[in-house]
């Protein structure tokens, strides 16, 4: 076989191995800020207040302070005090 011919013979033998493999995954969307915090807010509440079930709402106050509606209807305040830890207070103060 002349070299020209396998040059075109290897060529297409590249090209067909080429549309037999599995196109790539669509790439998935990177979820949103918000639904970052939501996320994070279910799962520190789901600790000490299981009731709570989903996020249904959170708004930001201040830095690391979070006012939260659960979908039982409760609302949370969750923040972070001046030592670092996280602190969950029903938001009517009982």
């Amino acid at each position: 076989m002349s070299r020209p011919a396998r040059l075109v013979l290897a060529l297409s033998a590249g090209l067909l191995a080429a549309c037999q493999t599995a196109p790539a995954p669509a790439p998935t969307a990177a979820p949103s800020h918000a639904e970052i915090v939501r996320g994070e807010l279910a799962q520190i509440l789901a600790v000490e207040y299981p009731a709570c079930g989903t996020v249904r709402q959170h708004s930001r106050h201040d830095r690391l302070d979070y006012l939260v509606v659960c979908d039982s209807g409760v609302t949370f305040r969750v923040r972070v005090g001046g030592d670092g830890r996280v602190l969950i207070t029903p938001a009517d103060g009982r």
